[in-house]
């Protein structure tokens, strides 16, 4: 919804910051470019410190960078608050994927993630729903549906709160406390997964380039 809510307002946004549509729709291309610095730093400490609270803090981020976007003046302010944002968005998503399926059964792990990608889609509908709710509705333009998507990350936040880490990562914790050295585990562990699925990991990424350019068209 966060990420749908710039789509959705870009003529709203030229006419404010006095740009073109094509100039605000570099909001959408840093987000998308910035996702696998978010995805890498964030995974780090997903896998490093537990699920919990890197995915609490993502979304603190959210808080305060939906917020921000509201609050922006210039064109320069607002690409640097989505470019932050980019980072946030990729250090959720794959947080998130890990949280929902590592301790599924491995038969129901397909359904679920395909489950779990559908929220791209249901919050590209959600964003359309309160956009039509919220943006031009007040003397304050299209800032309140920003205003508006600082208030889902809270829910999110307090709903975590009350979940433990998962079993998959409490027992791969517990491994690397037998050993030596944590931070070698973590990197044996991280070469032995690029050795194992080093071709699905080039597939993975080509396929995901692919759909990130048709986004951005």
């Amino acid at each position: 919804m966060d990420f749908f809510a710039v789509s959705l307002t870009v003529t709203d946004l030229a006419k404010t910051f006095h740009r073109s549509n094509a100039d605000i729709t570099w909001g959408i291309g840093l987000v998308l470019m910035l996702r696998l610095v978010g995805a890498l730093v964030f995974g780090w400490l997903s896998d490093r410190y537990g699920r919990k609270w890197p995915f609490i803090a993502n979304n603190v981020l959210f808080i305060i960078l939906e917020l921000g976007t509201g609050f922006t003046q210039t064109f320069k302010q607002f690409l640097a608050v989505r470019a932050v944002f980019g980072i946030a968005m990729g250090g959720l998503y794959g947080n998130a994927i890990a949280t929902a399926i590592e301790d599924c059964p491995k038969d129901a792990r397909g359904i679920v993630s395909g489950i779990t990608q559908q929220g791209y889609a249901f919050g590209y509908l959600l964003a359309t729903v309160f956009a039509r709710g919220l943006v031009n509705t007040t003397s304050h333009g299209w800032r309140p549906l920003f205003w508006f998507c600082a208030c889902p990350p809270v829910l999110m936040i307090v709903w975590r709160l009350f979940l433990p880490e998962t079993d998959a990562y409490i027992e791969r914790k517990a491994l690397r406390e037998r050993t030596e050295s944590i931070e070698k585990t973590f990197l044996a562990e991280a070469k032995l997964s690029l050795y194992r699925y080093w071709l699905v990991c080039i597939y993975m990424s080509l396929l995901l380039s692919g759909l990130a350019f048709m986004v951005s068209v």
